[in-house]
């Protein structure tokens, strides 16, 4: 696995503009069932649909915008700015990380799934709004999507290459990312993440034993 130190340098507007403009929180676009089911994203008259992206919650995020079991966030009063453009929220893995499940704009696509891992993978932006969404899959410059397929709703995500990572936190993060970002895409139950037919995760070196994250839906946003 090759460690490289210095990040992608800052470009592809239109990209960065997909995700921000993304991040409005349109009260009528987000979910309104508290359980655990996740459907998959739905395309609208124009034939558009929103991607739901994974990217690593902001640092703190957990605390200063906790979500209870009926998915209801409530922003402490003491804290400045703090993200509010979520759908979905993972449990915490790895290094006490969350993934926070955003979604893009609208967009004309025929695979969503695809287009959606596909964009983590293409993005040359780490940091995404103010205090930052992370993209940690966004250095892997030698990482490509193969294939996206659901089978007996567990999905797998086939990618080629050679992913980039600083250590395990990373590595946690980057699996999360696409754990999350394709089973929200899929509104598959469970992901199974291969680089060249091999688990991702023996590649990065980390163990998954707890089964899959919890994906849970953003029902309201309280401050």
């Amino acid at each position: 696995m090759t460690l490289r130190r210095s990040l992608r340098l800052c470009g592809a507007a239109a990209a960065a503009a997909l995700l921000l403009a993304g991040c409005g929180g349109d009260d009528e676009d987000a979910p309104t069932e508290p359980d655990q089911a996740i459907p998959a994203p739905e395309h609208e008259a124009d034939d558009t649909v929103r991607l739901p992206l994974g990217l690593v919650s902001p640092q703190g995020h957990s605390v200063n915008a906790p979500i209870d079991e009926e998915g209801v966030v409530r922003i402490r009063e003491d804290v400045g700015s703090v993200q509010q453009t979520e759908v979905y929220r993972t449990d915490t893995f790895g290094c006490e990380d969350t993934v926070s499940v955003i979604a893009s704009v609208p967009m004309v696509t025929e695979d969503p799934a695809r287009s959606a891992v596909e964009f983590l993978l293409q993005d040359q932006h780490y940091h995404h709004g103010d205090p930052a969404y992370l993209n940690p899959l966004a250095i892997s410059e030698g990482l490509e999507l193969d294939s996206v397929t659901v089978d007996d709703d567990i999905v797998t995500v086939d990618l080629t290459g050679e992913p980039t990572v600083r250590g395990a936190c990373e590595s946690w993060q980057i699996h999360s990312q696409l754990e999350a970002t394709a089973r929200a895409a899929t509104g598959a139950e469970e992901a199974e993440i291969l680089l060249d037919g091999e688990p991702f995760a023996h590649v990065l070196g980390i163990e998954v034993t707890e089964g899959p994250l919890t994906l849970q839906r953003v029902t309201d946003i309280i401050r």
